[in-house]
């Protein structure tokens, strides 16, 4: 194993141990491969191996606990995430298992595991020889490890779509998606873009979005560093896109901007996207700067801006939830959530919708927008708003609709209503 690729698996598991104390995993990854200083190609494995690792969690602990005389759970976090992504390369990479064995024992040392070596070389040598065992008997158990989703998710869905749908929908959620990217239209062209980037290509239904299936490292793409693109999901590019262009636009619980700059792109009048967390400004911030884009951003709470805002024409909510519809692209959340999570979700995003309706000036619109498709994040908020408030539903299909809700629509990963006030 060369040096550069120890060095890969070495930052591998410090994003895996930040995932483990709580970091989301886009933020654990990028600041693991930051500090690391790898090649292109190191740093594609570095993410595969992360990435790939929490895609296939359970998976992974059902092999590797056969293997081990206590819990895994017990086991310090470096050594959990040392076997995991040992165990990920042995069995979805299907690695040399001496290379594989050999890197975790050195990558030990490396992220202040020494002392667990032989522990590590052990175990992992065991997987290698005996692979993954059968599979349990129960038909929601064994999709649950077939596919590596939480058993209480799996039974969810199973009870709301039937098992082949359910099946499907899990299946699908384990493929590794494609990098989606928006044109800055103020910067760009489509075609220019395509053209600077042969692997690229245009995503249908969407004018400003094109798709990599092998891209790296973004920061390395010709016309990153011009601002020629943002990274975007489809479905998210589609609410945004739904968004009308009115003179006054504000998104509340704005997150890292994408979709406030998008307006950006779109509108010639006032865009400021709000947002509690000071580090998600500072983050949209650098964004607008590298895009060249007439936005403001303000740390503040979503749920107090009536007042402090002017009345919006439109405003736009991307709640926070469980974010369930886009685990393909997130796969850490959905070893974060708990069926209660849900419920309680529902309540901060009636709360929330309620606070946009209020800086939304009579006749405006309001866009409400969650990556989930669980009743309790879509449905059940839209319709509680409705039923205590003056404004109305529009019913007009946005780009990309795949199915009409009893209220709103269900996008790619997403849901999407949009309300006009009263």
């Amino acid at each position: 194993m060369s040096a550069s690729g120890a060095l890969a698996r070495v930052a591998a598991a410090r994003a895996g141990i930040q995932v483990e104390a709580g970091a989301h995993l886009p933020q654990a990854v990028d600041g693991a491969l930051r500090s690391a200083e790898l090649a292109p190609r190191d740093r594609g494995l570095a993410t595969e191996i992360a990435y790939g690792t929490e895609r296939w969690r359970s998976q992974l602990d059902y092999a590797l606990e056969p293997h081990l005389r206590r819990p895994l759970s017990t086991l310090e976090p470096a050594v959990r995430t040392l076997l995991r992504q040992g165990t990920y390369q042995l069995l979805r990479l299907s690695l040399p298992a001496y290379a594989v064995v050999d890197s975790a024992t050195e990558a030990a040392q490396g992220v202040g595991a020494g002392r667990a070596r032989g522990l590590v070389n052990a175990v992992l040598r065991r997987v290698a020889e005996r692979g993954l065992p059968d599979l349990p008997r129960d038909p929601v158990r064994a999709l649950a490890v077939r596919y590596a989703h939480p058993e209480w998710l799996v039974r969810r869905w199973v009870e709301q779509l039937g098992f082949e749908a359910a099946q499907e929908r899990l299946r699908e959620n384990q493929e590794t998606p494609p990098l989606v990217l928006r044109v800055n239209r103020r910067r760009a062209a489509r075609d220019e873009v395509l053209q600077a980037l042969p692997s690229a290509q245009p995503v249908e239904g969407l004018a400003y979005a094109i798709e990599l299936r092998a891209a790296g490292d973004v920061r390395a793409l010709a016309g990153y560093g011009e601002g020629r693109f943002q990274v975007q999901d489809i479905g998210a590019q589609a609410v945004g896109e739904a968004v009308g262009q009115a003179g006054r636009f504000a998104e509340l619980a704005c997150g890292r901007g994408t979709k406030t700059l998008q307006q950006a792109e779109r509108q010639d009048g006032e865009v400021i996207g709000v947002d509690l967390d000071a580090r998600r400004i500072r983050e949209a911030e650098q964004e607008r700067t590298r895009l060249g884009l007439d936005a403001r951003f303000a740390q503040g709470d979503a749920r107090e801006m009536a007042g402090v805002l002017p009345a919006q024409d439109e405003v736009l909510l991307d709640a926070p939830c469980s974010a369930l519809g886009v685990v393909r692209r997130r796969p850490d959340a959905k070893w974060r959530r708990r069926a209660q999570d849900l419920q309680a979700n529902g309540a901060l995003q009636a709360e929330l919708l309620r606070a946009a309706l209020a800086v939304c000036r009579s006749g405006g619109v309001v866009t409400y927008a969650v990556c989930s498709q669980e009743p309790e994040e879509t449905l059940v908020p839209v319709r509680e708003v409705l039923q205590d408030s003056l404004a109305t539903m529009i019913e007009e299909p946005p780009p990309l609709a795949q199915a009409k809700a009893a209220l709103g629509y269900f996008l790619p990963g997403m849901y999407i209503a949009q309300l006009r006030q009263r």
